[in-house]
């Protein structure tokens, strides 16, 4: 964490005050080995103070630096709202990227219609890309100067000039489209 809680405020300066280094306040903490004791107060330091191991090191941590219990307990209940605020100040961070990207697409998106074939990718890959690509052949661009309750109508009536007399898109199989083709029914 780069930002420096009160509980971590709190142990450095009573590490300086006891002329103690991590490993030895991890000692004091009642771990045995100073590589894990010195991970456990770096822990602490860096906010894991819900842990079941933080919780077991936060109740032995009043001993162990030499403070009343309230003081330690200020402290935890301190960098739990300082955690709390961050976490809120990142979920605001991305809810605010988010509802731009959403602002830029909307702004940016143009009404159209696709036809959906069998196929996603077309039978001849190399054909399709020559003859202008997938955009070419499934895209209906609509008539935006008309209201939007046309949209539907519009990409019907598109359909005849987008499919063979087989009812076939080129190097898209359509299946049964006769089956798909509904007329929108009048509101």
């Amino acid at each position: 964490m780069t930002t420096r809680t009160p509980l971590a405020a709190l142990i450095e300066t009573r590490m300086q005050q006891l002329a103690l280094d991590k490993a030895a306040l991890g000692l004091r903490l009642g771990y045995q080995n100073p590589a894990k004791a010195a991970g456990r107060v770096y822990a602490l330091c860096d906010g894991h103070i819900t842990s079941t191991k933080s919780k077991t090191a936060l109740h032995r941590l009043p001993a162990a630096i030499e403070v009343p219990a309230e003081v330690v307990e200020t402290a935890v209940k301190a960098t739990a709202s300082f955690l709390a605020e961050l976490k809120w100040q990142q979920d605001e961070k991305l809810r605010i990227a988010r509802e731009t990207e959403d602002a830029e697409w909307r702004a940016a998106f143009i009404p159209h219609a696709i036809i959906l074939g069998e196929r996603k990718i077309p039978t001849s890959i190399t054909m399709c890309a020559i003859s202008g690509g997938p955009k070419r052949w499934l895209d209906i661009e609509l008539d935006l100067s008309e209201p939007s309750n046309t949209f539907v109508q519009q990409a019907i009536a598109a359909l005849p000039s987008k499919l063979d007399l087989a009812l076939q898109l080129p190097f898209f199989e359509m299946g049964a489209l006769s089956d798909r083709l509904v007329s929108p029914t009048p509101e």
